[in-house]
């Protein structure tokens, strides 16, 4: 993924299998930390808009 923006991180993970809840470790660096389905994606604010076809992208060759 290319960010024209280099004080910009995007971090995205995708999980296939997990127990329990997670946990926003880091409330200072993160808004919020939470499941989504890929089909949740297109209604999220992303901080960097750019970024939502790149993981919608990244889903679709992860699940094939």
């Amino acid at each position: 993924m290319t960010v024209s923006d280099p004080t910009l991180a995007v971090h995205a993970f995708l999980i296939t299998r997990w127990n329990g809840e997670p946990v926003n470790a880091a409330p200072d660096e993160h808004d919020d930390l939470r499941w989504f389905r890929p089909s949740d994606l297109a209604n999220l604010k992303m901080a960097h808009p750019e970024s939502l076809s790149d993981l919608q992208n990244a889903i679709q060759r992860a699940t094939g």
